[in-house]
């Protein structure tokens, strides 16, 4: 990721998330940026582009010794319908099992019903409700040692 280069794309996806998980509330930008510029140096944020559209972000968080968490997800509008939020989760599940990890989770808004109901397709369930959001986890199967 490219703060300076790709913040005002992902400021403007952000906002439109921020519609759809938290209806009636609104995004404090000053957050988001600080967030992100924490994030560049861990190199958690991932950006996908096709040409020099910006198609989708994936921000990740090493969370502990047995899970990689989803903290952020996110496929631009104009590419919706298309299965690149599953290839994003696959993304996710690759990166966890090449380190090793037991499992994947995230935080969903209950408001999200298409990012709910990819989830639930690919096999994450619910670890906890939270009212308004769920916490959701999938457990990767270990996989033999083939070396």
């Amino acid at each position: 990721m490219d703060l300076k280069r790709d913040y005002p794309k992902l400021l403007t996806m952000q906002k439109q998330s921020y519609q759809i998980n938290f209806p009636g509330s609104e995004l404090e930008e000053i957050w988001f940026r600080s967030a992100l510029e924490m994030a560049k140096y861990d190199g958690s944020v991932t950006i996908y582009e096709s040409g020099q559209a910006l198609v989708g972000w994936l921000w990740l968080t090493d969370v502990s010794d047995e899970a990689l968490h989803i903290r952020h997800i996110q496929v631009n509008q104009a590419y919706w319908g298309r299965g690149i939020g599953r290839w994003l989760v696959e993304q996710a599940i690759a990166a966890a099992r090449e380190m090793h990890k037991q499992a994947v989770t995230l935080n969903v808004t209950k408001s999200n019903l298409r990012a709910m109901a990819l989830y639930h397709r690919m096999g994450f369930r619910t670890d906890h409700d939270y009212g308004e959001r769920l916490a959701m986890r999938l457990e990767l199967p270990i996989e033999p040692n083939t070396g």
